[in-house]
């Protein structure tokens, strides 16, 4: 069957390894495909997708995260080009794949509908991390050209020893009690930061989104256990909460950044909510 493809590039990642793995993209589809049809959106993005079978989209977690809240009603089956420092939601789709094994399965074209999540007015495909993930956001941003899990560690390092823990509610007239809480995080998928596996255990078809609260902790523990948190051995500490919901108001006791998908969001509340089998991607 021929196939009409929308394929949408990063603008802002034009290194010579992306154009060279475009390039080697467009070979391949052309000697097994020949009568595809693609273009290719480098520069401006289309309005919409008419006449169109297929989405394409290279780059990073901020990428697709911009793809999703650009198109949030998109329709279509979305294919995932690893293109940027984390690729952690392109992990948790194909893992640890090479081209070749991952260009078939674009081509073979098999789609399931997977969970996305909002707070407020964004939609996220991994995850929310409030109050220090997003101080070390905004560190990252110095040292981004790093990427990775070492990038995320020298950005998270200072912001553990001296974030201050902060006082949570979970309705908007805080009349309940606050919790205090070093880090609030809630996701749909299962890590960040280009590698830190903060919700082994999530999946992105359970119409479920994943929430953990860590208690305040002395500066030496913080350090301790951040490895711990990178391998994913930390879902039995007494010092962690782990919960699932669908739905959840978030009310902090100061404006706090959080981390969305690799984007800032400042505010003292925080509402979110699963959108259940929310886009169509090609998986394995």
């Amino acid at each position: 069957m021929n196939k009409s493809i929308a394929f949408l590039i990063n603008p802002y990642k034009k290194t010579r390894k992306i154009a060279e793995y475009i390039s080697w993209i467009l070979a391949k589809l052309a000697g097994e495909q020949p009568l595809w049809e693609v273009y290719v959106y480098s520069d401006e993005w289309p309005l919409d997708f008419e006449g169109v079978d297929e989405i394409w989209v290279m780059g990073g977690d901020g990428t697709f995260h911009y793809f999703v809240n650009r198109y949030p009603d998109c329709t279509l089956p979305i294919a995932l080009f690893k293109g940027g420092t984390g690729n952690d939601f392109y992990w948790k789709v194909f893992g640890d794949i090479g081209r070749e094994a991952h260009f078939s399965y674009v081509l073979a074209g098999k789609s399931a509908d997977l969970d996305a999540g909002k707070v407020n007015d964004m939609l996220f495909l991994n995850g929310v991390g409030i109050g220090i993930e997003g101080e070390v956001l905004r560190s990252m941003n110095a040292i981004r050209y790093i990427g990775g899990a070492i990038g995320y560690y020298l950005a998270a390092i200072p912001n553990i020893l001296r974030f201050k823990e902060y006082g949570l509610w979970f309705d908007k007239t805080k009349s309940l009690a606050s919790k205090s809480v070093f880090l609030c995080m809630v996701f749909n998928s299962v890590r960040a930061g280009g590698g830190f596996h903060f919700f082994p255990m999530a999946s992105v078809r359970d119409g479920r989104l994943d929430m953990m609260l860590c208690e305040p902790l002395p500066v030496i523990k913080r350090l301790f256990y951040m490895p711990k948190i990178q391998q994913g051995k930390h879902v039995n500490y007494s010092f962690l909460e782990f919960s699932q919901i669908t739905s959840k108001t978030i009310c902090s006791d100061r404006v706090l950044r959080a981390q969305v998908d690799g984007e800032v969001l400042e505010a003292d509340l925080f509402e979110f909510k699963v959108l259940p089998a929310k886009f169509k991607f090609i998986v394995p």
